[in-house]
C-alpha cells in the first residue's frame, strides 16, 4: 500500500518559490538581536571572572600573610615591634620581614604606608610591576577571644578598574603554646 503525497511546496505570486525580502528582513534581525545577547553575556562573564580572579588573589595574599604571622613563636609575637597588639604596618615594620631579612616582599614602601604588593607578592622595589595593587593591614589583638590568645585579622584592600574599592579580611587565633 502506498500513501499519496499531497503536499506541494509553497507558491507565491507568479508561481515563484522562495522567501519574500521582508521575511528575510526579520529573520536577520532575529539573529542580529541573539548574537548581541550572546556578546552582552560574553561581556558580563569576563567581568564576573576578572572580579573572580581578583578576590582569589587578595584572599590568598591575606591567607599568605596571616599564616607568616601566626607560625611565629608566641614570644617573637610579644616582643616584635610589628607584631604587638594595633593596626599594622606602621613605621617600624619598614624594610625588615618576619625572619629579620631587609627588602622582603611584603614590606610597605616608605613609612607609615601599608603593606603594598602586587598579585604575584612582589612589593618594595618591585611594586607597580604587576596589574593590579593590592594594600595588606593587619591587626592584633591581646586577649581576644580568651587569655593567652591573640587575634590576628588581615585586610587585603584593591581598587577595581574604574573607582570601586574592594576589600577581602580573614581572622585566624594564635594561642600561646
Amino acid at each position: 500500500m502506498r500513501l499519496k503525497n499531497n503536499s506541494q511546496p509553497a507558491t507565491r505570486r507568479g508561481g515563484e518559490l522562495g522567501f519574500t525580502l521582508v521575511e528575510v528582513l526579520v529573520a536577520l534581525t532575529i539573529l542580529v538581536i541573539g548574537l548581541l545577547g550572546v556578546a552582552l553575556m560574553q561581556v558580563v562573564s569576563i567581568q564576573g571572572n576578572t572580579f573572580s580572579r581578583e578576590m582569589a588573589v587578595a584572599t590568598g595574599l591575606g591567607q599568605d600573610m596571616l599564616e607568616k604571622l601566626r607560625t611565629l613563636q608566641w614570644t617573637e609575637l610579644n616582643v616584635d615591634d610589628a607584631l604587638t597588639a594595633g593596626d599594622h604596618p606602621i613605621g617600624s615594620d619598614i624594610n625588615r620581614d618576619l625572619d629579620g631579612d631587609t627588602n622582603p616582599p611584603f614590606l610597605a614602601v616608605a613609612a607609615g604606608t601599608a603593606n603594598i604588593i602586587d598579585e604575584r607578592g612582589f612589593g618594595a622595589a618591585d611594586v607597580g610591576r604587576g596589574p593590579l595593587l593590592y594594600t595588606r593591614t593587619w591587626t592584633i589583638t591581646d586577649n581576644q577571644p580568651a587569655t593567652n590568645m591573640k587575634t590576628i585579622e588581615v585586610t587585603v584592600l584593591w581598587k577595581e578598574k574604574g573607582t570601586t574599592d574592594r576589600s577581602v579580611t580573614i581572622s585566624g587565633v594564635k594561642v600561646q603554646e
